[in-house]
């Protein structure tokens, strides 16, 4: 049986994101208790963190690269025993609630999260100091904040400073955004710089749909 975690650290990132967050409204409803949902929570912390430092491929070390490595290990280990005791075989999560968070259905026929296919259109607000205002919605609903079926959030990428990017590996990843608009600080030593921006949809399974085409603003000081 294949496993339910996924190794590639930024589709693990987006799936227990995911998972935590549809847990978190449901503990009454399945009869979890709130103190194993916190202890998984703040194993949760330190591995966001570290992954988030790590992403930074412009300013991260080697010691930033081992940090994460080493937060993950007990966070996944926390997470497989969270999933056994309250979700696997806990009769008051349906199986539509596991294909949600990404979990292993063991009886019915499973319907796949559909990939995405359209791509977001992104708009910028740099009107405050030290600060990008990130709008986001999708292109066949430009009047409409509702992202499309299956999508769980938002991927943001950014450059600073310099050409465009012309490829994705000069880009560094800053979050997976579930709800329009996402702020972005910045600290003073970015001030008159170009910051340019990628955009894709993401599903609940870590599958990414099209790139969006590059929006950028100044960084006002």
């Amino acid at each position: 049986m294949p496993d339910f975690i996924p190794n590639n650290d930024a589709e693990f990132t987006l799936w227990q994101e995911n998972m935590i967050q549809i847990i978190e409204p449901n503990l009454a409803n399945w009869n979890i208790l709130p103190t194993d949902f916190m202890a998984l929570r703040e194993k949760q912390q330190p591995w966001n963190e570290a992954f988030f430092k790590a992403s930074n491929k412009q300013n991260r070390t080697m010691a930033d690269v081992q940090a994460k490595d080493d937060s993950r290990m007990p966070f996944e280990k926390g997470i497989r025993i969270f999933v056994a005791q309250w979700l696997a075989s806990n009769t008051k999560v349906l199986n539509s609630d596991r294909e949600r968070m990404g979990l292993t259905v063991k009886t019915g026929t499973r319907t796949p999260v559909p990939v995405p296919t359209a791509l977001p259109i992104g708009t910028i607000n740099y009107s405050v100091r030290l600060q990008h205002t990130i709008r986001y919605f999708d292109q066949a609903t430009p009047q409409n904040r509702a992202k499309p079926a299956g999508v769980h959030g938002c991927e943001i990428w950014m450059k600073i400073d310099g050409d465009a990017p012309m490829d994705a590996s000069e880009l560094s990843f800053i979050t997976t955004d579930t709800s329009s608009p996402y702020v972005l600080s910045f600290e003073g030593k970015h001030a008159g710089k170009t910051v340019y921006y990628w955009l894709r949809w993401v599903n609940s399974r870590g599958e990414h749909g099209p790139w969006s085409s590059t929006i950028s603003a100044m960084v006002v000081g």
